[in-house]
């Protein structure tokens, strides 16, 4: 209950309207990213987690969003959360990963249009029950 309270007061200090974002109400953005570097890792390529994640579109700067993370020396597990834009390209986002070593992330981000419906994202992770960082690079594209 601690974590789900501390997600929700993170959001609301972050949900500024953005009259830059280009994503309109109902608009699916799919996204792909791996973890680059995570604070657990003692060496390279130790531990990948990679994710897969959908954001539907509330207003044109609130996402909601569900995914499925998919780990290579853990159990995978599935997320859902949300998505700020407070302003454009950099957005804010809270996840709760489900399952087995269950977790919360609040993350920052910057996403890049290669195209209008093409990105590259870049995102920093903190995940709040097990105190580490984790950085993720990946592709997205929007639907409208």
């Amino acid at each position: 209950m601690k974590k789900i309270c501390v997600v929700l007061v993170f959001l609301s200090l972050v949900g500024v309207k953005s009259s830059f974002a280009q994503q309109s109400p109902g608009s699916l953005l799919i996204s792909g990213g791996a973890d680059l570097i995570r604070s657990d890792n003692s060496g390279l390529f130790q531990r990948s987690q990679i994710g897969l994640e959908g954001n539907y579109f509330m207003t044109h700067w609130f996402s909601l969003s569900g995914g499925y993370e998919f780990n290579s020396n853990r159990n995978n597990q599935v997320t859902l959360g949300a998505r700020v834009y407070p302003f454009d390209p950099v957005f804010v986002r809270a996840r709760f990963l489900l399952g087995p070593n269950s977790d919360t992330s609040l993350g920052v981000g910057y996403s890049h249009n290669l195209t209008y419906r093409l990105r590259v994202e870049a995102i920093t992770d903190y995940y709040i029950g097990s105190n580490r960082v984790g950085l993720r690079g990946g592709l997205a594209f929007l639907i409208n």
